[in-house]
C-alpha cells in the first residue's frame, strides 16, 4: 500500500469529515428554521394572512382578527400573527384586557430571545398604564432582565425599572 495508500486514505477521511460537517449544518438550520420561523419563509396560507391585513386597512378589525386567529391555527408556529392580534386589540380596538390576555399567551410560546423581551416589554406597558397594574410590570420587567439580560429589550425594561426605583414613573 504504501505511501500513496496511506495519502488516499488520509484524504477520504479528510472528505468524509466535510461532508459530515455539511451534513450536520444543513441539517441543524433545517431544524432552527422549522423551529424560529420568524423570515416567513416557508408559510402556508399566506394569503389567509394577507386577507386578514386587507381587512385591517378597510377598518374591519374584528374580521381582521378572526381571520388572523384562523391563520394562526392552520400554523402555530407563526406567532407574528399572534403578536399582530394583540396589537389590534390594543392599537385599532382600544381593548387593554384582550391585548394583555393576547399577550399573556404569547409568552408562553417558544419565541426568540428578542421577541419574547418585546411582547414582554408591550404586556408591561398595558400592566403599567391602562391596566392599572403597575406590580405586575415591575415584576414582568424583572423576569425579562433575568431571563434574557443580553436583549435590547432587557436593556429598555433596565431603563424603566431604575426609573421606578428612583422614585420616577414613565
Amino acid at each position: 500500500m504504501g505511501y500513496y495508500g496511506g495519502i488516499f486514505v488520509i484524504t477520504l477521511i479528510a472528505l468524509g469529515l466535510l461532508a459530515a460537517y455539511d451534513f450536520s449544518q444543513y441539517s441543524a438550520s433545517r431544524v432552527l428554521d422549522s423551529l424560529y420561523n420568524d423570515d416567513g419563509g416557508g408559510m402556508e396560507d399566506g394569503d389567509l394572512y394577507e386577507s386578514a391585513e386587507q381587512e385591517w386597512a378597510r377598518g374591519d378589525f374584528l374580521e381582521a382578527v378572526r381571520i388572523l386567529r384562523e391563520y394562526l391555527a392552520a400554523n402555530p408556529k407563526q406567532q407574528h400573527a399572534a403578536i399582530r392580534i394583540a396589537e389590534i386589540y390594543e392599537k385599532d380596538l382600544k381593548n387593554p384586557l384582550a391585548a394583555a390576555l393576547e399577550y399573556e399567551e404569547i409568552l408562553t410560546q417558544k419565541l426568540t430571545p428578542n421577541r419574547w423581551g418585546w411582547s414582554a416589554i408591550h404586556l408591561a406597558n398595558l400592566y403599567s398604564g391602562p391596566m392599572n397594574k403597575p406590580e405586575k410590570a415591575i415584576q414582568l420587567l424583572r423576569d425579562l432582565v433575568e431571563k434574557y439580560p443580553e436583549t435590547s429589550a432587557a436593556e429598555k425594561a433596565n431603563q424603566r425599572l431604575e426609573l421606578i426605583d428612583n422614585g420616577t414613573n414613565e
